[in-house]
């Protein structure tokens, strides 16, 4: 009897998280291996980008999913519910990855806290 994935992970918040985390992190390697190929990122770059993109794409699915759910109504008003906050989660994501990144440079490399305050 063959297992079928998506239908599986479909049934839970959890599940359709990291179904978006799957086709976030396979786009964000698609794009990682051309950029490797053409020499423009190291493989350690390529790994860390893809992975701070299948967790942000998986987060922002998740969420999309859950206000998409709460707020119901039609197939309209559900899309534009989902795509509003999944952009949402996904730039706050991406913010908060580049701030961490940003305090841990300043950290590592002595600068001040002026550095960390020009991002936020």
């Amino acid at each position: 009897m063959p297992f079928h994935l998506a239908p599986y992970l479909a049934k839970s918040l959890p599940g359709v998280g990291v179904l978006g985390g799957i086709v976030g992190g396979a786009a964000a390697l698609a794009k990682n291996l051309h950029l490797l190929q053409a020499g423009k990122v190291s493989r350690k770059e390529a790994a860390i980008d893809t992975g701070k993109e299948t967790v942000g794409a998986g987060l922002a699915t998740a969420l999309s999913a859950a206000v998409a759910g709460a707020v119901g109504g039609g197939l309209v008003v559900s899309l534009g519910v989902a795509v509003a906050a999944g952009i949402a989660g996904k730039y706050a994501w991406d913010r908060a990855v580049e701030y961490t990144e940003a305090q841990i440079a300043a950290r590592t490399s002595g600068a001040d806290d002026e550095a960390i305050e020009d991002i936020a």
